[in-house]
């Protein structure tokens, strides 16, 4: 009997949601003076030594696009169900899940152009623009935590945080 007392009197930890101790990082990529999400991108969280992101030594660093349903199905699950994005508040943006303990202060968005260039605007006798290689440094406030909110089509506003952006 003693040792079952013991065993209750443990703290326990239990996972109570989906996405308990993970969080998501949104990137909207745009043109200045334009709102609209440029698509195609190569996007890549770096760590604190400009390095892909790994994970069990597996890449978790590349983000895709919200509205990418097809990738997004299969691992959200029952989740996804009447979505046709994997996170509704972060509507047509690039977006990555990471661990809630990841230090994202230390962490970069590598913005690579890498859309194949396959014909030529004949109209203006060049190639589509293409765009420059970015780094963007982040900062802690630059996650947000998916644990209850993972459906909701608008993120709600935590204490002490700037509101999702």
């Amino acid at each position: 009997m003693l040792i079952v007392a013991a065993c209750f009197s443990l703290p326990c930890i239990a996972q109570h949601c989906g996405y308990d101790f993970a969080s998501i990082i949104v990137v909207r990529p745009h043109l200045e003076g334009d709102t609209n999400v440029v698509e195609g991108l190569h996007i890549t969280l770096l760590d604190s030594t400009n390095l892909p992101v790994l994970h069990y030594e597996n890449s978790a660093n590349l983000f895709r696009p919200n509205s990418d349903y097809e990738a997004c199905a299969p691992w959200q699950g029952a989740f996804m169900q009447g979505h046709q994005v994997c996170f509704p508040f972060a509507k047509n943006n690039y977006v990555l899940v990471i661990g809630t303990g990841h230090d994202t202060s230390k962490m970069k968005v590598l913005i690579q152009d890498e859309r194949p260039r396959t014909h030529i605007d004949i109209r203006r006798r060049k190639w589509p623009e293409r765009f420059k290689t970015q780094v963007i440094p982040l900062s802690e406030f630059d996650k947000y935590s998916l644990c209850g909110v993972y459906d909701n089509t608008v993120y709600p506003t935590q204490h002490e945080r700037p509101d999702f952006h």
